[in-house]
């Protein structure tokens, strides 16, 4: 999933991404549990990095490493924001006065919402 998510992100907001992930393990002073019924520990359990950045059109640079700490230097055209704007035509089809109806009423502290049960 990881190399996906943030590329399907991109695509779906017409921008730039970049997930970011640590490497190597991570432990505590004091034990804990997770909840999946195995005893407590104190280890998280493994960091898998991979770093990259996703463009508008999908596409996405070579990730970092999986086991080393590094930086990822990426040159970004901005311009490819607005073309997949243009091209895509997501945003065709959006409704912002409807949104800005529903958003603003849900704000309302009095806002009751309306919640359908099966019986």
């Amino acid at each position: 999933m990881w190399a996906f998510e943030a590329r399907s992100a991109a695509i779906a907001n017409h921008c730039y991404t970049v997930p970011i992930n640590r490497v190597g393990r991570e432990s505590f002073p004091n034990e804990f549990t997770s909840g999946d019924t195995r005893p407590a520990h104190k280890e998280i359990g493994m960091f898998y990095g991979s770093a990259y950045v996703a463009a508008p059109d999908g596409s996405r640079t070579p990730g970092l490493s999986r086991t080393r700490d590094g930086v990822l230097v990426a040159e970004i055209d901005l311009n490819l924001c607005r073309q997949a704007k243009d091209s895509l035509c997501f945003r065709m089809t959006q409704r912002l006065d409807l949104y800005a109806k529903s958003l603003t009423a849900a704000a309302d502290p009095s806002y009751k919402p309306d919640i359908h049960r099966e019986k």
